[in-house]
Protein backbone atom coordinates (compact mmCIF):
# COMPACT_ATOMS: atom_id res chain seq x y z
CA UNK A 1 0.00 0.00 0.00
CA UNK A 2 1.20 3.63 -1.05
CA UNK A 3 1.13 5.87 1.99
CA UNK A 4 -0.95 9.14 1.38
CA UNK A 5 1.99 11.47 2.12
CA UNK A 6 3.45 9.76 -1.60
CA UNK A 7 0.00 9.21 -3.47
CA UNK A 8 -0.33 13.12 -3.02
CA UNK A 9 3.12 13.84 -3.79
CA UNK A 10 2.37 11.96 -6.98
CA UNK A 11 -0.69 13.77 -7.91
CA UNK A 12 0.19 17.21 -7.13
CA UNK A 13 -1.12 19.39 -9.98
CA UNK A 14 -3.95 17.35 -10.58
CA UNK A 15 -6.62 19.63 -11.20
CA UNK A 16 -8.86 19.01 -13.78
CA UNK A 17 -10.30 15.71 -15.57
CA UNK A 18 -8.89 14.91 -19.59
CA UNK A 19 -10.78 13.34 -22.13
CA UNK A 20 -8.93 11.19 -24.36
CA UNK A 21 -10.79 9.35 -26.99
CA UNK A 22 -10.29 5.70 -27.98
CA UNK A 23 -9.43 5.03 -31.75
CA UNK A 24 -8.73 2.08 -33.99
CA UNK A 25 -5.89 1.18 -36.73
CA UNK A 26 -5.76 -1.85 -38.97
CA UNK A 27 -3.69 -4.70 -37.84
CA UNK A 28 -2.07 -8.08 -39.00
CA UNK A 29 -0.91 -10.17 -36.11
CA UNK A 30 0.74 -9.43 -32.72
CA UNK A 31 3.10 -6.56 -32.39
CA UNK A 32 6.93 -7.43 -32.63
CA UNK A 33 7.72 -6.44 -29.06
CA UNK A 34 5.28 -9.01 -27.67
CA UNK A 35 7.14 -12.06 -26.96
CA UNK A 36 6.76 -16.02 -26.42
CA UNK A 37 2.99 -16.24 -28.49
CA UNK A 38 1.99 -19.75 -29.35
CA UNK A 39 0.67 -19.80 -33.16
CA UNK A 40 -1.21 -22.41 -32.43
CA UNK A 41 -2.38 -25.01 -35.33
CA UNK A 42 -4.57 -24.83 -38.34
CA UNK A 43 -8.25 -23.37 -37.54
CA UNK A 44 -10.62 -25.06 -35.45
CA UNK A 45 -14.25 -23.69 -35.04
CA UNK A 46 -14.94 -20.26 -33.76
CA UNK A 47 -16.48 -19.18 -30.23
CA UNK A 48 -19.94 -18.67 -30.40
CA UNK A 49 -21.86 -16.44 -28.19
CA UNK A 50 -22.68 -12.64 -27.62
CA UNK A 51 -20.83 -10.57 -25.20
CA UNK A 52 -22.60 -7.31 -23.71
CA UNK A 53 -20.82 -4.68 -21.19
CA UNK A 54 -21.82 -4.32 -17.91
CA UNK A 55 -21.07 -0.32 -17.91
CA UNK A 56 -23.04 0.62 -21.31
CA UNK A 57 -20.38 -0.21 -23.55
CA UNK A 58 -21.22 -2.08 -26.72
CA UNK A 59 -19.97 -5.42 -28.10
CA UNK A 60 -20.81 -6.67 -31.68
CA UNK A 61 -22.92 -10.14 -31.92
CA UNK A 62 -21.23 -13.03 -32.04
CA UNK A 63 -18.99 -11.35 -28.60
CA UNK A 64 -16.11 -12.61 -26.71
CA UNK A 65 -12.53 -11.61 -26.66
CA UNK A 66 -9.92 -8.27 -26.63
CA UNK A 67 -11.61 -5.89 -29.69
CA UNK A 68 -15.49 -4.98 -29.01
CA UNK A 69 -16.33 -1.77 -30.34
CA UNK A 70 -16.09 1.38 -28.32
CA UNK A 71 -18.51 1.35 -25.25
CA UNK A 72 -20.79 3.76 -25.24
CA UNK A 73 -20.58 7.07 -22.32
CA UNK A 74 -22.87 5.63 -20.11
CA UNK A 75 -22.47 4.77 -16.17
CA UNK A 76 -19.19 4.92 -14.43
CA UNK A 77 -18.26 7.83 -16.89
CA UNK A 78 -18.73 5.87 -20.60
CA UNK A 79 -15.93 2.67 -20.42
CA UNK A 80 -14.52 0.98 -23.58
CA UNK A 81 -15.64 -2.73 -23.86
CA UNK A 82 -12.71 -4.78 -25.47
CA UNK A 83 -13.68 -8.40 -24.36
CA UNK A 84 -17.24 -10.33 -24.11
CA UNK A 85 -18.44 -13.39 -22.57
CA UNK A 86 -17.43 -16.91 -23.24
CA UNK A 87 -17.50 -18.32 -26.53
CA UNK A 88 -17.25 -22.12 -27.28
CA UNK A 89 -13.88 -23.47 -27.54
CA UNK A 90 -12.63 -23.36 -30.80
CA UNK A 91 -8.99 -22.59 -32.29
CA UNK A 92 -9.69 -19.90 -34.73
CA UNK A 93 -11.54 -16.45 -34.19
CA UNK A 94 -14.06 -14.63 -36.30
CA UNK A 95 -12.54 -12.55 -38.84
CA UNK A 96 -9.53 -14.99 -39.94
CA UNK A 97 -7.49 -14.38 -36.65
CA UNK A 98 -5.27 -17.11 -35.60
CA UNK A 99 -5.05 -20.38 -34.11
CA UNK A 100 -4.53 -18.56 -30.37
CA UNK A 101 -6.43 -15.91 -30.48
CA UNK A 102 -3.66 -13.25 -32.33
CA UNK A 103 -5.72 -11.04 -35.19
CA UNK A 104 -4.30 -11.92 -38.90
CA UNK A 105 -6.01 -9.78 -40.93
CA UNK A 106 -8.74 -8.56 -38.35
CA UNK A 107 -10.83 -6.20 -39.25
CA UNK A 108 -10.46 -4.09 -36.12
CA UNK A 109 -14.09 -2.74 -35.81
CA UNK A 110 -14.75 -6.60 -35.53
CA UNK A 111 -15.39 -8.46 -31.96
CA UNK A 112 -13.17 -11.35 -31.77
CA UNK A 113 -14.74 -14.49 -30.62
CA UNK A 114 -13.59 -17.32 -27.97
CA UNK A 115 -12.32 -15.56 -24.87
CA UNK A 116 -13.70 -15.89 -21.74
CA UNK A 117 -12.99 -12.70 -20.29
CA UNK A 118 -14.71 -9.57 -20.49
CA UNK A 119 -12.62 -6.30 -19.60
CA UNK A 120 -13.05 -2.24 -20.10
CA UNK A 121 -11.19 0.55 -19.39
CA UNK A 122 -11.69 3.90 -18.66
CA UNK A 123 -12.37 6.39 -21.52
CA UNK A 124 -10.02 9.03 -19.69
CA UNK A 125 -7.17 6.93 -18.34
CA UNK A 126 -7.44 3.62 -20.40
CA UNK A 127 -4.92 1.92 -17.77
CA UNK A 128 -7.48 1.60 -15.47
CA UNK A 129 -9.24 -1.40 -15.74
CA UNK A 130 -12.78 -0.53 -14.69
CA UNK A 131 -14.67 -4.04 -15.63
CA UNK A 132 -13.03 -7.30 -15.36
CA UNK A 133 -15.43 -10.38 -15.39
CA UNK A 134 -15.01 -14.34 -16.54
CA UNK A 135 -17.76 -17.02 -17.85
CA UNK A 136 -16.42 -19.70 -15.29
CA UNK A 137 -16.39 -23.51 -15.64
CA UNK A 138 -20.24 -23.54 -15.24
CA UNK A 139 -20.95 -21.07 -18.23
CA UNK A 140 -21.85 -18.23 -15.17
CA UNK A 141 -20.59 -14.64 -15.95
CA UNK A 142 -19.11 -13.11 -12.70
CA UNK A 143 -19.59 -9.55 -10.96
CA UNK A 144 -17.00 -7.25 -11.76
CA UNK A 145 -13.67 -8.20 -10.18
CA UNK A 146 -11.97 -5.42 -10.67
CA UNK A 147 -11.22 -3.21 -7.46
CA UNK A 148 -11.43 0.47 -6.88
CA UNK A 149 -11.53 3.47 -4.77
CA UNK A 150 -10.43 6.71 -2.87
CA UNK A 151 -10.93 10.07 -3.86
CA UNK A 152 -11.39 10.89 -6.93
CA UNK A 153 -7.95 12.52 -9.32
CA UNK A 154 -9.67 13.42 -11.92
CA UNK A 155 -11.35 10.75 -13.58
CA UNK A 156 -9.39 8.01 -11.62
CA UNK A 157 -9.80 6.99 -8.31
CA UNK A 158 -7.11 6.78 -5.80
CA UNK A 159 -7.04 2.76 -6.13
CA UNK A 160 -7.29 0.69 -9.32
CA UNK A 161 -6.53 -2.08 -10.91
CA UNK A 162 -3.80 -2.01 -13.77
CA UNK A 163 -1.51 0.31 -11.83
CA UNK A 164 2.07 0.78 -11.56
CA UNK A 165 3.77 2.14 -9.09
CA UNK A 166 7.42 1.40 -6.71
CA UNK A 167 7.96 0.38 -3.30
CA UNK A 168 5.34 1.76 -0.29
CA UNK A 169 5.63 5.77 -0.02
CA UNK A 170 8.35 5.57 -3.03
CA UNK A 171 9.40 6.96 -6.76
CA UNK A 172 8.31 5.89 -8.94
CA UNK A 173 4.80 6.37 -10.03
CA UNK A 174 4.25 5.23 -14.03
CA UNK A 175 0.86 4.45 -13.95
CA UNK A 176 -1.41 6.17 -11.07
CA UNK A 177 -4.96 7.94 -10.50
CA UNK A 178 -4.83 11.01 -12.89
CA UNK A 179 -3.25 9.64 -15.90
CA UNK A 180 -4.14 10.30 -19.11
CA UNK A 181 -3.74 7.40 -22.28
CA UNK A 182 -5.36 6.33 -25.11
CA UNK A 183 -6.76 2.87 -26.35
CA UNK A 184 -6.27 1.21 -29.89
CA UNK A 185 -8.21 -2.07 -30.36
CA UNK A 186 -7.42 -4.56 -33.02
CA UNK A 187 -9.05 -8.16 -32.48
CA UNK A 188 -7.94 -9.54 -29.62
CA UNK A 189 -5.75 -7.08 -28.89
CA UNK A 190 -5.20 -3.80 -27.12
CA UNK A 191 -2.97 -1.03 -26.53
CA UNK A 192 -2.63 1.52 -24.72
CA UNK A 193 -0.74 4.35 -24.99
CA UNK A 194 0.22 6.75 -21.90
CA UNK A 195 -0.18 10.35 -22.89
CA UNK A 196 2.81 13.49 -22.84
CA UNK A 197 0.71 15.14 -19.84
CA UNK A 198 -2.09 13.64 -17.11
CA UNK A 199 -4.94 15.43 -16.91
CA UNK A 200 -3.41 18.47 -14.37
CA UNK A 201 -0.92 18.89 -17.25
CA UNK A 202 2.33 17.62 -15.57
CA UNK A 203 4.70 15.48 -17.34
CA UNK A 204 3.76 11.96 -17.44
CA UNK A 205 5.86 8.50 -17.16
CA UNK A 206 6.06 7.30 -20.63
CA UNK A 207 4.35 3.72 -20.43
CA UNK A 208 2.46 1.39 -23.32
CA UNK A 209 0.58 -1.45 -22.07
CA UNK A 210 -0.34 -4.13 -24.49
CA UNK A 211 -3.45 -6.83 -23.68
CA UNK A 212 -3.78 -10.07 -25.41
CA UNK A 213 -6.90 -12.49 -25.07
CA UNK A 214 -6.88 -16.20 -26.47
CA UNK A 215 -9.58 -18.34 -27.50
CA UNK A 216 -9.43 -22.42 -27.75
CA UNK A 217 -7.58 -24.00 -24.66
CA UNK A 218 -6.30 -20.80 -23.50
CA UNK A 219 -9.58 -18.94 -23.46
CA UNK A 220 -9.19 -18.15 -19.63
CA UNK A 221 -5.95 -16.37 -20.15
CA UNK A 222 -4.94 -13.12 -20.88
CA UNK A 223 -1.18 -11.82 -21.84
CA UNK A 224 -0.43 -7.74 -19.95
CA UNK A 225 3.04 -7.00 -21.53
CA UNK A 226 3.89 -3.66 -20.24
CA UNK A 227 7.04 -1.57 -21.42
CA UNK A 228 8.18 1.55 -18.93
CA UNK A 229 10.75 4.26 -20.75
CA UNK A 230 13.25 4.37 -18.20
CA UNK A 231 16.18 6.60 -19.45
CA UNK A 232 13.19 9.12 -21.26
CA UNK A 233 13.31 12.69 -20.39
CA UNK A 234 10.35 12.13 -17.22
CA UNK A 235 12.09 8.90 -16.23
CA UNK A 236 15.55 9.66 -15.31
CA UNK A 237 15.57 9.15 -11.33
CA UNK A 238 17.56 6.18 -10.16
CA UNK A 239 14.77 3.92 -8.81
CA UNK A 240 15.14 0.53 -6.85
CA UNK A 241 11.50 -1.23 -6.87
CA UNK A 242 8.44 -1.64 -9.37
CA UNK A 243 5.32 -2.84 -9.30
CA UNK A 244 4.97 -3.56 -12.89
CA UNK A 245 1.25 -4.56 -12.52
CA UNK A 246 -1.02 -4.25 -9.73
CA UNK A 247 -4.01 -6.66 -10.32
CA UNK A 248 -6.51 -5.56 -7.56
CA UNK A 249 -9.07 -7.94 -6.56
CA UNK A 250 -12.04 -7.47 -3.88
CA UNK A 251 -9.81 -8.70 -0.65
CA UNK A 252 -13.17 -9.77 1.22
CA UNK A 253 -13.58 -12.41 -1.57
CA UNK A 254 -10.09 -13.54 -2.70
CA UNK A 255 -8.60 -13.51 0.73
CA UNK A 256 -6.25 -16.31 0.14
CA UNK A 257 -3.07 -16.09 -2.08
CA UNK A 258 -0.88 -19.21 -2.39
CA UNK A 259 2.63 -19.68 -3.93
CA UNK A 260 5.00 -22.41 -5.03
CA UNK A 261 8.00 -23.16 -3.46
CA UNK A 262 11.34 -23.03 -5.47
CA UNK A 263 11.11 -27.13 -6.55
CA UNK A 264 7.65 -26.72 -7.69
CA UNK A 265 5.99 -29.05 -5.25
CA UNK A 266 4.03 -27.60 -2.59
CA UNK A 267 2.87 -24.32 -1.89
CA UNK A 268 2.63 -21.98 0.78
CA UNK A 269 -1.08 -19.93 1.67
CA UNK A 270 -0.84 -16.67 2.95
CA UNK A 271 -3.44 -13.97 3.77
CA UNK A 272 -3.57 -10.56 2.39
CA UNK A 273 -5.59 -9.46 4.97
CA UNK A 274 -3.14 -9.77 7.36
CA UNK A 275 -0.79 -7.29 5.62
CA UNK A 276 -1.45 -3.59 6.20
CA UNK A 277 1.91 -3.09 4.25
CA UNK A 278 3.75 -5.33 2.42
CA UNK A 279 4.29 -8.56 3.38
CA UNK A 280 7.25 -9.81 1.15
CA UNK A 281 8.45 -12.93 -0.03
CA UNK A 282 11.87 -13.27 -1.53
CA UNK A 283 12.79 -15.10 -4.34
CA UNK A 284 14.57 -18.60 -2.96
CA UNK A 285 13.66 -21.80 -1.42
CA UNK A 286 9.25 -21.10 0.22
CA UNK A 287 8.81 -19.31 -3.69
CA UNK A 288 9.94 -19.78 -7.03
CA UNK A 289 9.74 -16.54 -8.62
CA UNK A 290 7.33 -17.84 -11.51
CA UNK A 291 4.02 -17.06 -10.20
CA UNK A 292 1.05 -16.92 -7.51
CA UNK A 293 -2.65 -16.85 -7.38
CA UNK A 294 -5.41 -14.99 -5.31
CA UNK A 295 -8.05 -17.12 -4.34
CA UNK A 296 -11.56 -16.98 -3.14
CA UNK A 297 -11.48 -20.04 -0.15
CA UNK A 298 -15.29 -20.19 -0.60
CA UNK A 299 -15.81 -20.96 -3.95
CA UNK A 300 -12.26 -21.67 -4.82
CA UNK A 301 -12.05 -18.99 -7.71
CA UNK A 302 -8.68 -17.79 -8.92
CA UNK A 303 -6.51 -15.75 -10.65
CA UNK A 304 -3.08 -16.45 -11.47
CA UNK A 305 -0.72 -14.24 -12.38
CA UNK A 306 2.06 -16.09 -13.96
CA UNK A 307 5.41 -14.30 -15.28
CA UNK A 308 6.52 -14.97 -18.61
CA UNK A 309 9.41 -17.71 -18.45
CA UNK A 310 11.94 -15.89 -20.94
CA UNK A 311 12.07 -13.13 -17.81
CA UNK A 312 14.94 -13.58 -15.49
CA UNK A 313 15.31 -10.13 -13.79
CA UNK A 314 14.80 -10.09 -9.85
CA UNK A 315 11.63 -10.16 -8.14
CA UNK A 316 10.00 -10.49 -4.94
CA UNK A 317 6.20 -11.18 -4.28
CA UNK A 318 4.24 -8.54 -2.44
CA UNK A 319 1.25 -9.58 -0.50
CA UNK A 320 -0.69 -6.92 0.66
CA UNK A 321 -4.63 -5.39 0.85
CA UNK A 322 -5.84 -1.73 0.69
CA UNK A 323 -8.66 -0.27 2.66
CA UNK A 324 -9.75 2.49 0.26
CA UNK A 325 -10.15 -0.18 -2.24
CA UNK A 326 -11.05 -3.03 -0.23
CA UNK A 327 -8.52 -5.29 -2.26
CA UNK A 328 -5.83 -7.85 -2.36
CA UNK A 329 -3.23 -5.76 -4.26
CA UNK A 330 -0.45 -8.74 -3.74
CA UNK A 331 1.83 -8.20 -7.26
CA UNK A 332 5.29 -8.81 -8.29
CA UNK A 333 8.06 -6.77 -7.16
CA UNK A 334 10.59 -5.77 -9.49
CA UNK A 335 14.05 -5.20 -7.87
CA UNK A 336 15.99 -2.68 -10.35
CA UNK A 337 20.09 -3.56 -11.02
CA UNK A 338 22.37 -1.56 -9.76
CA UNK A 339 21.92 2.43 -10.30
CA UNK A 340 18.64 1.84 -10.88
CA UNK A 341 16.25 1.09 -14.64
CA UNK A 342 18.44 3.34 -17.03
CA UNK A 343 16.87 1.87 -20.01
CA UNK A 344 13.85 0.67 -21.04
CA UNK A 345 12.12 -2.47 -19.29
CA UNK A 346 9.45 -4.76 -20.52
CA UNK A 347 7.42 -7.11 -18.01
CA UNK A 348 5.11 -10.07 -19.40
CA UNK A 349 2.48 -11.20 -16.93
CA UNK A 350 -0.43 -13.63 -17.55
CA UNK A 351 -3.58 -13.38 -15.58
CA UNK A 352 -5.51 -16.90 -15.61
CA UNK A 353 -8.59 -17.62 -14.27
CA UNK A 354 -9.89 -21.20 -12.68
CA UNK A 355 -12.15 -22.39 -10.46
CA UNK A 356 -12.17 -25.94 -8.64
CA UNK A 357 -13.51 -27.74 -12.04
CA UNK A 358 -10.52 -26.24 -14.25
CA UNK A 359 -7.76 -26.47 -11.28
CA UNK A 360 -8.91 -29.14 -8.91
CA UNK A 361 -7.49 -28.77 -5.02
CA UNK A 362 -5.05 -31.15 -5.82
CA UNK A 363 -3.27 -29.75 -8.12
CA UNK A 364 -3.24 -26.65 -6.47
CA UNK A 365 -1.56 -27.97 -3.57
CA UNK A 366 1.23 -29.69 -5.83
CA UNK A 367 1.89 -26.42 -7.44
CA UNK A 368 0.48 -27.55 -10.82
CA UNK A 369 -0.76 -24.61 -12.91
CA UNK A 370 -3.97 -25.51 -14.93
CA UNK A 371 -3.83 -26.26 -18.71
CA UNK A 372 -3.73 -23.49 -21.12
CA UNK A 373 -2.40 -20.99 -18.51
CA UNK A 374 1.27 -19.36 -19.63
CA UNK A 375 2.54 -18.59 -22.97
Amino acid sequence: MMSQHARTAFLVGVVAAGVVAASMTSCSGDSATKKRVSTGGAGGEAGEGGGESAFGGETSAGGPGLGGSTGDAAGMGGAATVAGSAGASGDTAASGASADGGAAGTDCGSTAVGSRILVEFDTADAERVTNLQWTDSAATLTPNLAAAGGTLQCSDPLEFFGQAYGAEGMLPAPVVAGDLATLVRCGFDATITSAPTDCGGTAQFPVTTEYHSYAGARANELRVTRTFGFGATAAVFPQTILRPYVPRLPVAKFSAIIYPNQAGTAVTVGSPGGCATDCLVPTGTTWSGRWYADVDPTSGQAMIVLRDPALTSAVSLAINNDGLSASNLSSFLLLAPGGGWLEPVTEIEYLCFADLTSWPQAARTAATLPAGCGP
